[in-house]
């Protein structure tokens, strides 16, 4: 039976709590700034974590902590990663991906902090709850929360692009040799921007300097699904993804799944300068014929991911593809969801879903093998997964875009790209990659929040 005490004066800013426990231990915020999507409600924050778990699936087979009808038995039990990296070697075939000799990236392996409490802030309702295993961990977090946030740090942001703007325009272009020649029908393909965070007078950041950077993200570009999560060994992810990598409801025991959702994006267009042109740019992208079909290809490698451990007949597309607005991009999305077999396991469902065919292509394995061979850069944790566990065994991961990773010394890595078909413009393929980059230049022109 889980714990569950209001906080006390109903502080509903989940930015506001987590700069009250910035210095904190295993700190993470899961803070929605778009309170009106539909995962958007609630936001999450918890620090002191008590162990890690290294596995795919956190809970591993055992019976989860609550029933889904406790109260909040939805929130956060453990935070952590899906790297894309972690499911590469399983996927991709010896003989088809060459041998890998690209430096590692910054994150390669799985990763769940458990938490023994976490605060819940109800955005619709106005509400903030901290909900534990037990009395004296809502306590403990509860005193910690009560601090008074710190003033907002100074810090500097550096972005470089380690190749020159061509070098992606040409492998566009050999992606779309590949596609005529018939190897594959769409491949997602990335640049990897190269950063630098630096604290006060630019020493090596801490985590009120990474936190602050994450608040100036999170204003440029507000997402569902944002994130701060302290990263094993130092370090911190900060990620503004705008997509459902996958939203899994648990059994009634929370051993396995039930609902499973995912919500692929494909095709994006900038915001407009004043309404009718923003209006003509959100119609110019959900009309494109290219921008459809790179949709639909992708919504059949969904149904297929999902088909494989789902009930017969329960995969389906929910409505139409539709464009959805974001401050700084409009993207075209669509719901896929099936029904999970009750004979599917939980690491199952991930193995078939981690990494996602939204950011691989069609064939799944072919597209991987082919950004292996011509991404410069391995993706580490960038098209993963970003997420959580709840108490009562439910997950919900968001993809690993607009996501930045650093390492202690402040050393970062962000992933830019996009789907690649054979009537794409390696140009304009280019500029796509700038439009989702936008947040870290708005950052760049001034580093204090």
């Amino acid at each position: 039976m889980l714990v569950t005490r209001r906080l006390s004066g109903s502080v509903v800013d989940p930015l506001g709590i987590g700069r009250s426990l910035a210095h904190r231990p295993g700190l993470a915020v899961l803070a929605s700034g778009d309170v009106a999507a539909p995962h958007g409600r609630y936001s999450y924050v918890a620090c002191d974590p008590e162990g890690e778990v290294r596995s795919f699936d956190p809970l591993e087979g055992a019976v989860a902590a609550a029933r889904p009808t406790e109260p909040f038995a939805f929130a956060p039990r453990f935070v952590g990663a899906v790297p894309y990296e972690a499911q590469r070697c399983r996927l991709e075939r010896a003989g088809w991906a060459p041998r890998e000799s690209r430096p590692l990236p910054l994150t390669t392996d799985v990763w769940w902090a458990r938490y023994p409490a976490v605060i819940v802030i109800d955005h619709v309702r106005g509400e903030s709850h901290v909900v534990g295993e037990s009395e004296g961990a809502v306590r403990d977090l509860e005193r910690a929360a009560a601090t008074a946030p710190s003033s907002p740090a100074d810090f500097e942001l550096a972005v470089q692009d380690p190749e020159p703007p061509e070098a992606h325009v040409a492998r566009v272009a050999r992606a779309i040799e590949l596609i005529r020649a018939g190897d594959l029908y769409q491949v997602n393909l990335a640049r990897r921007l190269a950063l630098r965070l630096c604290g006060h007078a630019g020493g090596a950041p801490d985590p009120a300097a990474a936190f602050a950077c994450f608040a100036r993200m999170t204003a440029a570009a507000p997402s569902a699904f944002g994130a701060l999560v302290a990263a094993p060994g130092g370090g911190a992810v900060l990620s503004t993804s705008p997509e459902l990598a996958l939203d899994a409801s648990p059994s009634e025991d929370g051993r396995a799944f039930s609902a499973l959702v995912t919500e692929p994006i494909k095709g994006t267009r900038p915001r407009g300068d004043d309404a009718e042109t923003d209006a003509a740019l959100a119609r110019e992208l959900d009309l494109d014929e290219k921008e459809r079909a790179e949709l639909s290809m992708i919504i059949d490698v969904e149904r297929n991911d999902l088909a494989r451990v789902s009930a017969r007949g329960s995969v389906e597309v929910a409505g139409a593809p539709r464009v959805v607005t974001h401050r700084t991009v409009h993207h075209r999305v669509a719901t896929v969801r099936g029904r999970a077999r009750s004979d599917a396991s939980r690491a199952e469902v991930l193995e078939a879903m981690i990494p996602s065919g939204s950011v691989t292509g069609a064939p799944k394995v072919r597209a991987m093998e082919v950004i292996a061979s011509l991404e410069p850069a391995r993706r580490g944790l960038y098209t993963g997964a970003l997420g959580y566990v709840g108490w009562d065994g439910s997950m919900r991961l968001s993809m690993a875009i607009r996501t930045a990773v650093f390492g202690p010394d402040g050393v970062g890595e962000y992933g830019v790209g996009g789907g690649i078909v054979v009537d794409s413009d390696p140009a304009r393929e280019l500029e796509e990659t700038r439009w989702k980059s936008l947040q870290l230049q708005k950052i760049v022109r001034g580093g204090r929040p």
